[in-house]
C-alpha cells in the first residue's frame, strides 16, 4: 500500500517524505502558517503553537488549577402556628388583660367609695354653734340632696350682685349655695383627694355616695347658670344696660360652650370645692 505525506496546513498531500519536508521549508507554506497559527495555551497560561510542545510542557507543568469547595451551610427552618391560632390565643390574653384591669378597678372604686363615705361621716353633721356668746347648745343639720339645696335665702338683690360679676357669676352664686356658713344644710359636696377623679356626695337616701367628679362640677355649673338666667329675663330692667350688654356677651358664649370660657369656670369651681370655701 502507497504511503501518502499530508500538510493539513496547506491541504496538499506527498507520495514521498522527502517532498514533505521541503513543501515544509518552502515560502509558501510558512507564509500560510504564520497566518493561521492557533496558540495552543495551558491552563497555567502559557501558550505554544505546536501540540507537540504543548504536549511537551504539561508533563513538567506544576500548575494546578483551584477547586472550588462547597461547605453546606446549615439552614434553620422555624415553624409558627397558624395565623387563626395566633389570633386566638392573642384575643385570649388581652380578655384576660381587659377582665384583670376591670377588676382592679372596681376594687379601687370601692376602697376609694368607703374611704370617702369615712371621711364624709354620717348622715347628720352635729355643729356647736355659740348662742349669747355664752352658752353652746348641739344642732342636728339634715344635709340636702345634691342638686336640690334650699335657695329661698337667696333673693333677687343677691342673685343681681352675682350677675353684675358676668364672667364670675357662676362662681359666685355657687359660693353662696353651697358654702355660706349660715346654710350647711346645702354643704352636699366634697373632693377630698384632687389627685382622683371622684367626688362625695349627698344622696336622696341621706347617704353620702361617691360620683364622677367630672359630672358632679358640671351639675354646679349648669344648674347655677340656669338661675342666673332666669333671674336676668325676669329683673333686665333692674340691670344697667352696659352690665346687661357684657351679659348678653356672657351668655353667648356659655350657650356655645366656648372651650377657654368652660375651662376657666369648671377649674374655678373645682378648687372651690376642693378647698371647700
Amino acid at each position: 500500500m502507497e504511503t501518502t505525506y499530508y500538510c493539513n496546513d496547506c491541504k496538499t498531500s506527498y507520495a514521498r517524505k522527502y517532498l514533505l519536508s521541503q513543501h515544509l521549508k518552502s515560502m509558501k507554506h510558512k507564509k500560510r502558517t504564520e497566518n493561521t497559527t492557533t496558540l495552543l495555551t495551558c491552563e497555567c497560561g502559557k501558550s505554544y503553537s505546536h501540540k507537540n510542545s504543548l504536549e511537551y510542557h504539561k508533563k513538567t507543568c506544576k500548575f494546578e488549577p483551584s477547586i472550588c469547595t462547597h461547605i453546606p451551610v446549615p439552614v434553620t427552618v422555624t415553624t409558627t402556628p397558624p395565623p387563626s391560632n395566633a389570633t386566638e390565643i392573642l384575643l385570649e390574653t388581652m380578655q384576660q388583660k381587659m377582665e384583670m384591669y376591670e377588676k382592679e378597678r372596681e376594687e379601687m372604686k370601692a376602697q376609694i367609695a368607703m374611704l370617702l363615705e369615712k371621711h364624709a361621716g354620717n348622715t347628720t353633721n352635729t355643729t356647736n354653734n355659740q348662742i349669747d356668746n355664752s352658752t353652746n347648745n348641739n344642732i342636728t343639720i339634715n344635709i340636702n340632696a345634691f342638686g336640690n339645696e334650699n335657695t329661698d335665702y337667696i333673693d333677687d338683690k343677691a342673685i343681681l350682685a352675682c350677675i353684675g360679676r358676668v364672667y364670675k357669676s357662676i362662681p359666685s352664686l355657687l359660693e353662696k349655695i353651697h358654702f355660706d356658713p349660715k346654710h350647711p344644710e346645702n354643704h352636699n359636696i366634697k373632693i377630698t383627694n384632687k389627685k382622683l377623679p371622684y367626688a362625695s356626695v349627698m344622696g336622696n337616701n341621706k347617704k353620702w355616695k361617691t360620683v364622677d367628679r367630672k359630672d358632679a362640677i358640671d351639675t354646679m355649673v349648669n344648674n347655677s347658670y340656669n338661675m342666673l338666667d332666669d333671674k336676668f329675663k325676669e329683673n333686665k330692667d333692674k340691670i344697667p344696660a352696659s352690665k346687661q350688654e357684657h351679659f348678653r356677651g356672657f351668655q353667648s358664649k356659655f350657650d356655645a360652650e366656648d372651650k377657654e370660657l368652660m375651662k376657666e369656670i369648671k377649674f374655678e369651681v373645682d378648687m372651690m370645692v376642693l378647698n371647700g370655701i
